[in-house]
């Protein structure tokens, strides 16, 4: 059997990459019912396991959805989000059951954004499909809650 030649070779590369990268590209949504509210504008997929939105007229607001391969607690999300929420506080943590049977932490916060204004963290962490889930919606204190936004952290169940 011969060797490929060296133009062989960069065709399955180039095609094992674009393989690879349409799962980088994709939502973390996109195996979930989880629907962000209506209007509000999509960042691109980062690989596959991160995404956030925004609404169109206020960029205090931000709901997030974050797919992770491997089990974690919200905790350690918790941890790696002071870069952007100082002085967190977690306020309630509490277990509840979303999807009819499927186990969940709900976990109410608030802190301080890099701008100073007290920030509102709404988030939920669960396991679906061999996946952990965390979705969070942060908004200021002084502002009201989007409704939409509070039931998608709630949605965070596979598609039938």
């Amino acid at each position: 059997m011969k060797p490929l030649p060296a133009r062989s070779w960069v065709l399955v590369a180039a095609t094992l990459l674009s393989a690879n990268a349409c799962g980088l590209s994709a939502s973390p949504a996109a195996d979930l019912q989880f629907a962000p509210p209506p209007g509000w504008r999509a960042s691109p997929a980062i690989m596959g396991f991160m995404q956030f939105w925004r609404p169109p007229s206020d960029d205090r607001e931000v709901l997030m959805l974050l797919k992770s391969p491997k089990s974690l607690q919200s905790s350690d999300f918790f941890s790696q989000a002071h870069d952007t929420v100082r002085n967190v506080t977690v306020e309630r943590r509490e277990r509840i059951v979303i999807c009819g049977d499927q186990r969940a932490t709900l976990v109410r916060a608030h802190g301080s954004s890099s701008n100073g204004e007290d920030e509102r963290i709404d988030m939920l962490a669960t396991n679906a499909a061999g996946n952990t889930y965390f979705a969070m919606y942060a908004r200021p204190i002084s502002s009201q809650p989007n409704a939409n936004a509070e039931a998608a952290l709630r949605e965070l169940c596979p598609k039938t």
